[in-house]
């Protein structure tokens, strides 16, 4: 199972489970991970989904960009368990914790 986790901001510690893709963003109907405090967040700004070697990220259009290393997102681009990324000002990873069933 993976999840992903807030790193700073009023949500710090917040994880949103997901299995294969997860939609980021400000409004909780369109986006699995909502961060509804960040209001440079777009209502539907990314998505994260798993590949066989690590992840994809993919910035949806919004307003104020995706970033990985400072480099706001052009294109979809390859991103590693653990990696922050930047959506708005709330800074995100992915991580991959065992299932505890």
């Amino acid at each position: 199972m993976f999840v992903l986790e807030a790193m700073n901001g009023p949500l710090d510690g917040k994880r949103w489970p997901f299995s294969s893709e997860i939609t980021v963003g400000r409004d909780g109907a369109v986006a699995q991970a909502a961060l509804p405090t960040d209001r440079f967040v777009s209502r539907h700004h990314a998505v994260v989904r798993s590949l066989d070697d690590g992840f994809e990220l993919v910035d949806l259009g919004s307003s104020n960009g995706t970033h990985v290393d400072g480099v706001a997102l052009a294109q979809p681009v390859r991103i590693d368990v653990a990696q922050p990324f930047l959506v708005g000002r709330t800074l995100l990873c992915v991580l991959d914790v065992p299932d505890t069933d």
